[in-house]
């Protein structure tokens, strides 16, 4: 595994709380240029939805598997919210099912979510105990400010906008 100590050293440190201090975009083009053939490939592979991706990289076997079991945990959450029965286990894991039902149960949509991108953001932090110069440190890293600049991208004066147009064109339909 290489190492790649002044391009890590070099990035800026990341926090949910914060905005990300660069781009996913600006940070892949800098990788391009850092890292080796193969680890900018493999870091390629590191996508936020948690459904492409080589299996093969530990890093992201464990986030598919990860972002899996949240979606199966909330999805069994809702439904037992909704009274349907007999939809799956949730995830087997009772911490996990707890956070899920917790997130079913917000009122707000929005916050809900943000809630899930920081249940990613922190297992991810869990994975950082190795070497903090590795393309895997990088592959976390590129995860995290996708899950970041997810998360910035929530507005929900632009969201109420969208809504009230798409409301507007149905209403329109019923009329017309």
């Amino acid at each position: 595994m290489a190492e790649y100590y002044y391009f890590a050293a070099s990035l800026p440190m990341l926090r949910m709380d914060r905005e990300a201090p660069l781009s996913y975009d600006d940070f892949m083009h800098l990788a391009s240029e850092h890292l080796s053939k193969r680890d900018y490939s493999d870091i390629q592979h590191a996508v936020l939805s948690g459904l492409e991706g080589d299996v093969s990289l530990p890093v992201v076997r464990e986030w598919q598997e990860y972002a899996l079991k949240l979606s199966r945990a909330i999805n069994h959450a809702r439904s037992e919210r909704l009274g349907f029965s007999g939809y799956g286990k949730g995830s087997g894991e009772k911490e996990l099912d707890d956070k899920a039902r917790d997130i079913v149960m917000m009122d707000d949509p929005l916050e809900g979510e943000r809630a899930v991108l920081s249940l990613y953001f922190d297992f991810l932090t869990s994975r950082e105990s190795g070497s903090p110069f590795s393309s895997v440190a990088l592959m976390i890293y590129a995860l995290k400010l996708q899950i970041l600049e997810r998360s910035r991208a929530f507005d929900a004066e632009k969201g109420r906008r969208a809504f009230d147009r798409l409301y507007g064109s149905i209403e329109e339909r019923i009329k017309g």
